[in-house]
């Protein structure tokens, strides 16, 4: 449905909004709260009413529910003094006051305003907000009774990059012009408006399913990302929503980089708050000491320019979760469970605010409402690796090894080459520790160290080449290990390592004795972080 009022329309089905000739970024709180009022425009909006449609009746604060009114009065070209279209009412709530028409959306490319020419192809702005099309998957089977397959896999993969918040993913019927006939690559980004394309093909035959798929940039033509997934064909529905998840998976963290490339070259000062929020998550994807610092510095631009910007105040508590689990920083447990609440407070339908209230929890040593929380993320978006992963550490430091040990392996497949996933190697690498498999927690701990080395991992192999009777082995380990944490003693893994389950840590300790690890640091080091 498209509505359109003064000089702006707004497409309840792409959630998207245009004022004149240019797309407006809008976020998704805002752009409820606008929908609200205007489907509700013969009456009074009330607070409570607001809070139920856009918060889901969860309490906020009277300056968060005051920012959102006030962003969606700018980005329809209204303001609190003039009131044209939202206006206050005195102890009552606020109302849309526009003249509204309704109309069906048609397949297009664009947002055509009442009385004004289509926009050129070449001019159509870009939003803040990193965009991307899902072109019709071509069908390479040469059956036509094969289609609805191969549109069941445009279409899934549409709905699951959907749930990722931090794209604009263009509805279908924008590109279902291209199912017959493919121009250039950068001729479609042009006329879509958008900064990124997948295109991709699918072909069956004698009960088995290959799907190819590609992700291009649409300024350059470069090859950002590419794959191939190759079914068995039994269940065709599992098998399309299985291969969506994956694609869209692995497409979620390369669509990152990508953007981190894109602009690093830029002044942050020249960036908006979206560029900035991918940059502070390309520093944080680095897992070092010094990109979780500037990191931070990068998000906090990006929050002068919005402060309810709900992935970015996520992602902060995020870094100062991860400085805590690797003993890079200190940070007081409680500032990032409260700055992780208040990302879920302002946005409750965004992943990573559900992920970084997970972790907060995780510090707050509540593991029942951390798993709730990874659960949560999940549930807003299937395709993030990254929570599978998390929610499969929750549950192994609470002893459910084998269930946790699948949402790791899990992780794992969706994002195999996620800069982040290394470090899911080492939750397995846990998981099998705590199951006694030490050979096979060393072999996953290993190999998580060649692109990602901390002192966790090197703990993880000293315990289990305790368990094996390996001192030689033991004792090279208790000295990297010290590399990253020079104090390192059962004291300081049972104050820096987060286990739940009495059973997990006995077996964990009970390793690292054998090994030879001190109860106590004898360089009087325990009071501080490396």
């Amino acid at each position: 449905m498209r509505l359109y009022f003064e000089k702006c329309v707004l497409d309840t089905d792409r959630r998207e909004l245009r004022r004149g000739e240019r797309p407006v970024p809008v976020q998704p709180q805002v752009f409820d709260l606008l929908v609200h009022l205007i489907e509700n425009r013969d009456r009074v909006v009330t607070k409570d009413d607001l809070l139920e449609a856009v918060w889901n009746g969860r309490i906020v604060s009277e300056s968060t529910l005051i920012s959102r009114i006030n962003a969606a009065r700018r980005a329809i070209g209204d303001d609190g003094e003039q009131q044209r279209l939202i206006r206050t009412i005195a102890r009552k709530g606020v109302r849309f006051v526009g003249e509204v028409e309704k109309r069906q959306a048609v397949a297009s490319s664009s947002l055509p305003i009442e009385g004004a020419p289509e926009p050129p192809a070449a001019t159509m702005a870009l939003v803040d907000r990193p965009s991307i099309a899902v072109l019709p998957f071509t069908n390479m089977s040469g059956d036509t009774e094969h289609d609805f397959f191969v549109d069941g896999i445009t279409e899934d993969l549409i709905t699951a990059l959907s749930r990722i918040r931090q794209f604009l993913v263009i509805a279908r019927n924008a590109t279902l012009r291209y199912k017959r006939e493919l121009p250039d690559i950068r001729e479609i980004t042009a006329t879509l408006g958008v900064r990124y394309v997948v295109e991709g093909s699918v072909r069956r035959d004698a009960g088995r399913v290959r799907v190819s798929a590609q992700l291009l940039d649409g300024g350059t033509g470069n090859h950002v990302w590419a794959e191939r997934f190759d079914r068995k064909l039994d269940d065709i529905f599992a098998i399309q929503d299985e291969i969506a998840r994956e694609i869209a998976g692995q497409i979620e963290p390369e669509l990152g980089r990508a953007e981190y490339e894109r602009t690093k070259a830029t002044p942050p000062e020249n960036l908006g708050a979206w560029e900035l929020f991918h940059r502070g998550m390309a520093l944080i994807a680095q897992r070092t000491r010094d990109g979780n610092a500037e990191a931070r510095r990068v998000l906090e631009r990006s929050l002068a320019l919005d402060s309810g910007f709900a992935p970015a105040h996520a992602a902060i508590a995020w870094s100062q979760a991860e400085d805590l689990f690797f003993c890079y920083a200190a940070h007081d447990p409680k500032d990032i469970l409260d700055r992780a609440r208040r990302a879920v407070v302002l946005d409750d339908r965004d992943a990573l605010s559900h992920l970084a209230l997970a972790w907060g929890l995780t510090f707050d040593r509540q593991p029942e409402s951390a798993v709730n929380a990874a659960k949560r993320a999940i549930a807003l978006n299937p395709s993030f690796a990254h929570a599978y992963a998390i929610l499969g550490r929750l549950l192994i430091q609470s002893g459910r090894c084998d269930e946790g040990i699948r949402q790791a392996e899990w992780a794992l497949r969706l994002s195999p080459f996620a800069p982040s996933a290394r470090q899911y190697l080492n939750v397995l690498a846990v998981g099998y520790l705590y199951l006694g498999n030490d050979a096979k927690a060393v072999e996953f701990a290993r190999e998580s160290i060649h692109s990602f080395d901390t002192w966790a991992q090197h703990m993880i192999i000293t315990s289990a080449l305790g368990h094996l009777g390996d001192h030689e082995g033991a004792k090279h380990e208790i000295r990297e290990t010290r590399k990253h944490r020079p104090d390192f003693s059962i004291t300081q893994v049972l104050r820096d390592y987060v286990v739940f389950d009495a059973t997990c840590l006995d077996r964990l300790l009970a390793g690292l004795r054998k090994a030879g690890v001190a109860e106590t640091s004898k360089l009087g080091l325990t009071s501080r972080r490396s």
